[in-house]
């Protein structure tokens, strides 16, 4: 498995366990509810659901394939990306709830942020599938 296949599959796990323990957290500190729900959401569809889906499509989906990933780089990019970009949108979230509402510029960076690195997914895979020009005349 490549390292960032791994690191997404590694990464999503992590966030299932902390999604897991937020939902806990809300259940006892109910009060805390509304600074929580959305973080407690992202965290488990794009933490753990998501990573995941990276992380396995990124192993599999080039071997369905018979070829190797277009660019491993972009997988790179998109873990360091995908993970940053989630912690500052969830720590954003849970700033502005507290703090007011100037963190809401931030955490529409970080959410953009997200949008990059699934646009780096799409564009790694559907360029992986793109028939090699050999491969037409076949």
């Amino acid at each position: 498995m490549d390292k960032y296949a791994k690191a997404f599959v590694k990464s999503s796990l992590i966030y299932l366990g902390i999604g897991t323990i937020m939902g806990i957290a809300m259940l006892i500190w109910p009060d805390h509810r509304f600074a929580l729900i959305r973080v407690h959401v992202h965290i488990l569809l794009l933490g753990f659901m998501a990573m995941m889906i990276y992380g396995v499509g990124y192993h599999i989906l080039p071997r369905f394939m018979g070829r190797p990933v277009y660019s491993q780089r972009l997988g790179n990019v998109q873990v360091w990306l995908a993970n940053i970009t989630l912690v500052g949108l969830s720590f954003s979230w849970i700033l502005e709830a507290l703090q007011g509402g100037t963190w809401h510029v931030l955490a529409i960076l970080f959410g953009i942020g997200q949008e990059v690195s699934v646009f780096l997914f799409i564009v790694n895979l559907w360029m992986s599938m793109i028939p090699k020009s050999d491969e037409n005349a076949s």
